[in-house]
Order: structure tokens, then C-alpha cells, then sequence
């Protein structure tokens, strides 16, 4: 992946924006958004140094003749705006949390007045950081209007690598006349700076994040018996998409991205629910930490199974919760690696705690908060892997079921807190020390983390045709559902028989489907059948095998 130093150089020298920095830089295509596709289509650059002010003359002065900053953006996946009308916006005041270690793309908006003569003027954007270290960034445009978001060509830009996006970096932006032509014109009557105050700096307002998530992707051989024999494409290049995708949607400093070996699934897959219970298992005797999100990739000759491309298993209530790990798990069909792509990152949002948004009308169970009609993200995006813009209206939010997708600042903020929580278990976390894990109850250490209850938890998934998956996990029953109507009656090996109340929770996919969770008080004690009742009505569960050395003991009908 080219630096995004480099990619800025190259794409200012395809848009005739001034010489080429020291070292050279690559070709670059257009810079400009069209209305009809969610990205710009922009091209890469190679590497290049940073161009300073060191050597170059300062120039005949600043911009005159009214030209003024509107306000100056920094963007990380989505616009936070940081200063606005010759002010700095204090960092308390952000609209979105901006994450150290990220690449951030620096954008500055001008406004100018009707009797405004067109000409080149230069934006500087310098930049001090906690050491002392100074620095100058610029860039040439042609103004002969305001300013446009959506036109590279028509803002200021520059960049910060991930290395220099550090808390406590301070930034301001200057705008200079180009040559000594527009002498005569008078001073604007605001200074073309942010801030405007002289020679001041102020905080980009870049925190001190630790942001990560942690992802398993597994990908399955299939064998359905009647001649689809397949297996997803796992390739390198592929599994990159998936990993960038998931990255530059989310909040993150850094994705922990693990492809699991093949697991063969030699059954009929009817929905994904058989799929999703027998990750939720295995993620338990693969001892993985209680943050790790399982997903699990199959090609099954379709387009669909049981009428949707994937499924989570249930959205938690509290997402942050340890009790929610097994919850914690999705999968979907390998079509293209762009859709699947997109599948990928739509299907973790569910387990991390996000409802779908509507776009087309088929996506159930939307959440009616969502502020921007149709699905729309609203704004400018900016993917800090691809340096590619995303188009606020074309591009849609990742939980619709449209293409091509993007996320807002409403979902941005909305995962924050998820992935915010469930980072302070990780054993990088500062000040966390060293790990302590309990691999036999998924325990975490350290000290401040939290352990996952015994003595455990019976989960199923119910089928829409009234199939039944059913399973055991370490923990209790996350906290924050409220009390249904579904009991569950356990006969234990040594001969009792007790009854537990059950809470429910409807598939996040439109088509059916009921999630069932229900504590097991007994622990060490083997259990020799399940019924589950719904009011007057019983449904027995066949137990066909429990293996009660096994941490993962299937029960199935």
C-alpha cells in the first residue's frame, strides 16, 4: 500500500497542483467524485518524503482580497470537523473521537467573495508536535469559487501518516498568494488562517486511544452430499479485503485478523443457524478470549440460504458484556470478495450490538434512530487504506442491505463504545499488566478484566421449519433482557428435574428465527434431557450425546 504522503503527492501532480516532492512520486487517476459511484476512483502514489518549508522562500504574503477559511476537517473514515470560521474547535466539541495511530486526511474548505479574482493560492497546513518538531505541508489549487467537499480539486489537502497522528499534535492552516500580481487587492478583512490569531496552533485533538478488535474467520469446506463441493476463496488478497473493509468502517487503531484452518460441513445447510451454534462452540474449545468475534465463511452454489447471504447469532443487549462472548459470532455466503466484503462487516456490526438501517425495505427490525433517510451516510467519507472518498448519498450505512457501503458518524459513534470496552481486556491494554487467563471458563485476566461466571449457559437457535440447534457454553445469561415466556425443563443425571426461565430473542435477519438462552445452576452434573415450554405447549429435546468432559456438549434433535 502506497503512503498516504505519497498517494497525495502523485494525485496533486495529476491534477496540475504543483512540482513533484524530492524522490518522486507514481501516476494517479482522476480526482473527482462522480454521481453515479460511491468512491473517486482515485489511484496510488508511491512513497515520498514530506515536503517542508525548509529552503523555500515564504512567498509575497497571505491571500488577500476576502478569501476566507470556512472550516478545516480532519477525516479518519468520517469528517471531524476541527476548526470552522477562524476558530478551532476545542477537542471536547468533536463530533467523533479522533484515534491515534490512524491515518488522517486534513482538509481545508475556503470561502471567497462575488468580486473575487481567480488565481492559484496556496494552502499551508503546519503542524507541531510534542517533541518541539515542526513541520509545513502544502498544497496548490486554482480558486475561482468556493470550495466544494466532494472535489479534491477544489479543497486543500494534506496528510498525516498513522506514526505522526499522535496526541498533543498541533495544527494551522495558512493561505498564500503565489506570487506578487495581486498586490493592489486589499487585505481580507479576516486573516485566510485558522486560527486566526497570529502565529497561533491548535490541538488537532487526537486521543489517546487503544482501539482493537479481535476477529477469527473461519473458512468451511462444503460438501451438501448432492454435488456442491466447495470452498471459499481465501487468498491473500481476498482476506486483506476483508480485514481493510472491517478497519476503515470502524473506530480502530489496529485489527487483530486470523483465518482460521478449513472445517468441513458435510450437511445440508438450510439457514445459518447449525453454522453460527457450532462456532459458538468452537470458539469455546478453541479457548479463544471472551472480545474475539468469530465468523465463518462457506460457498454453498447459491445466492442465498433459507432466503438471506448471512446471519448472526442474535444481537447482544450489551455488547460490552462478557456473558455476550458467545453471542459473538456470525457467518455468510462467499459470493465475490466485495460483497462478501461488505457481508463480513455488516454481519460482526450485528455482534457488536447494531440493528439494521433501511435502505431497500427488506432489512427487519430497523433502527428508527437512524437520522438520514434511505440509508444515506450523510457525508464524506474517507478510506484510510484505499485513500478513496465515499459519497454521503450514493454510499449507504454497512447495516442496510444496499451497496456500495460506507459508515457516518452515527454508527462510528455507535460502535465506539463497544470496541472502547471490550479493548481494556485486551493484555496490551495500559496499565493492564500481565495476563492471567482461564482458558477452561474463558477467564480474563488482568486484574481489571472481567471473568466469565460458571456454571454456564444452555443456548439454541431455532429454525423458522422448527429445527434446533442446541448447545452449552461457559456463563451466564447476559444481563439486559427482559423475562419471556419460555421455560426451560432440565432432568439431570442423578434424577432431578428443575425448570429455568428462558429469555428469547428474535434473528436479526427478517426471515425467522429464535435465539434461546438459559442458565444451568447445576455445575458437574450431567445433563440427560431438555424440554423447552412455551406456555401449555412442550417441545422435548432429544439428547443424542453429552459429553460432560467436553467444554463444548451438543444436544441436538
Amino acid at each position: 500500500m502506497a503512503s498516504l504522503r505519497g498517494w497525495i503527492a502523485a494525485l496533486m501532480i495529476s491534477m496540475g497542483c504543483g512540482p513533484a516532492p524530492e524522490g518522486g512520486v507514481g501516476s494517479s487517476s482522476g480526482g473527482v467524485v462522480g454521481a453515479g459511484s460511491g468512491t473517486t476512483g482515485l489511484g496510488s502514489g508511491s512513497s515520498a518524503a514530506a515536503e517542508t518549508t525548509a529552503g523555500i522562500p515564504e512567498g509575497p504574503g497571505l491571500a488577500r482580497g476576502g478569501i476566507r477559511i470556512e472550516r478545516v476537517q480532519a477525516n479518519q473514515g468520517v469528517g471531524v470537523d476541527i476548526g470552522r470560521e477562524g476558530q478551532a474547535i476545542p477537542p471536547r466539541d468533536h463530533e467523533a473521537q479522533l484515534l491515534r495511530g490512524r491515518v488522517t486526511l486534513i482538509r481545508a474548505l475556503w470561502t471567497v467573495p462575488d468580486d473575487w479574482e481567480p488565481r492559484e493560492i496556496e494552502g499551508r497546513l503546519l503542524v507541531r508536535w510534542p517533541d518541539g518538531t515542526e513541520e509545513t505541508y502544502r498544497d496548490t489549487k486554482v480558486v475561482d469559487d468556493d470550495a466544494f467537499e466532494g472535489d479534491l480539486g477544489r479543497t486543500f489537502f494534506w496528510g498525516l501518516m498513522a506514526d505522526q497522528t499522535v496526541p498533543g499534535v498541533e495544527f494551522r492552516v495558512e493561505l498564500w498568494e503565489t506570487s506578487t500580481d495581486h498586490q493592489d487587492l486589499p487585505a481580507s478583512a479576516s486573516p485566510p488562517t485558522l486560527p486566526e490569531e497570529d502565529e497561533t496552533m491548535a490541538l488537532v485533538g487526537v486521543q489517546d486511544t487503544y482501539q482493537v478488535m479481535k476477529v477469527v474467520l473461519v473458512p468451511f469446506d462444503y460438501d451438501d452430499g448432492a454435488g456442491c463441493v466447495t470452498s471459499p476463496d481465501t487468498s491473500r488478497a481476498t482476506m486483506q479485503r476483508f480485514e481493510d473493509l472491517l478497519y476503515m468502517q470502524n473506530p480502530l487503531d489496529a485489527v487483530e485478523f486470523t483465518v482460521h484452518d478449513n472445517i468441513l460441513w458435510d450437511t445440508p445447510l438450510t439457514g445459518f443457524h447449525a453454522l453460527n451454534v457450532f462456532m459458538a462452540g468452537l470458539r469455546v474449545d478453541e479457548r479463544a478470549l471472551p472480545e474475539v468475534y468469530y465468523y465463518g465463511l462457506i460457498d454453498a452454489c447459491a445466492g442465498s440460504v433459507g432466503g438471506f447471504g448471512g446471519q448472526a447469532l442474535g444481537i447482544p443487549i450489551n455488547p460490552v458484556s462478557v456473558e455476550a462472548a458467545s453471542q459473538r459470532v456470525s457467518s455468510g455466503l462467499w459470493i465475490d470478495r466485495e460483497w462478501s466484503a461488505e457481508l463480513f462487516v455488516h454481519e460482526v456490526g450485528h455482534s457488536q450490538g447494531r440493528y439494521h438501517v433501511a435502505c431497500n425495505g427488506e432489512e427487519a427490525g430497523p433502527d428508527t434512530s437512524y437520522p438520514f433517510e434511505g440509508g444515506q451516510v450523510g457525508e464524506w467519507g474517507f478510506g484510510v487504506v484505499d485513500f478513496q472518498l465515499r459519497h454521503p448519498t450514493v454510499s449507504k450505512d454497512y447495516m442496510t442491505y444496499c451497496h456500495p457501503t460506507w459508515v457516518g458518524r452515527w454508527g462510528w459513534n455507535l460502535v465506539h463504545p463497544t470496541i472502547a470496552g471490550l479493548s481494556e481486556w485486551d493484555e496490551g491494554f495500559p496499565g493492564g499488566g500481565a495476563p492471567d487467563r482461564d482458558p477452561s471458563t474463558q477467564a480474563r485476566g488482568p486484574a481489571h478484566a472481567p471473568e466469565l461466571a460458571q456454571p454456564g449457559m444452555l443456548l439454541g437457535a431455532i429454525e423458522p421449519s422448527g429445527a434446533e440447534h442446541w448447545i452449552t457454553v461457559p456463563g451466564g445469561v447476559p444481563s439486559g433482557h427482559a423475562a419471556g415466556t419460555t421455560a426451560i425443563e432440565l432432568r439431570w443425571e442423578d434424577g432431578v428435574v428443575e425448570t429455568v426461565g428462558a429469555v428469547t430473542q428474535v434473528m436479526p435477519d427478517g426471515f425467522g428465527g429464535t435465539l434461546v438462552m438459559a442458565p444451568l445452576p447445576r455445575p458437574g452434573h450431567r445433563i440427560v434431557g431438555v424440554t423447552r415450554l412455551e406456555g401449555d405447549v412442550r417441545h422435548p429435546v432429544a439428547p443424542r450425546s453429552i459429553d460432560a468432559g467436553r467444554k463444548t456438549r451438543w444436544i441436538r434433535r
